[in-house]
């Protein structure tokens, strides 16, 4: 294993803590059947979700713990983990 990997592990936790926030808030959906995560633009529910963010941090919550007290890297990644979704999830597009 060489550091890089140690780095790449580090942002996959991150990004996991930050898309479960965004699934809790409804930012992201899950659905019921597939499991299969998906980003239906509600942008509307980012403010939900950033609130979310301040209150584990400010509760000292151990889901937050990987970002060793930086809130904005938290932040930034509740929008930047959207990318990698998809609109519908693999039920929807199976038909």
């Amino acid at each position: 294993m060489g550091i890089f990997d140690h780095y790449r592990r580090s942002d996959a936790a991150r990004d996991r803590v930050a898309i479960a926030i965004d699934v809790a808030s409804g930012v992201l959906e899950e659905c019921p059947v597939c499991r299969t995560v998906s980003d239906k633009q509600r942008d509307d529910r980012l403010p939900a979700a950033e609130l979310e963010v301040h209150q584990r941090f400010d509760r000292a919550d151990p889901s937050v713990a990987v970002f060793n007290g930086d809130r904005d890297d938290c932040l930034r990644r509740l929008r930047s983990v959207r990318d990698r979704f998809n609109y519908h999830c693999l039920c929807h597009d199976m038909g």
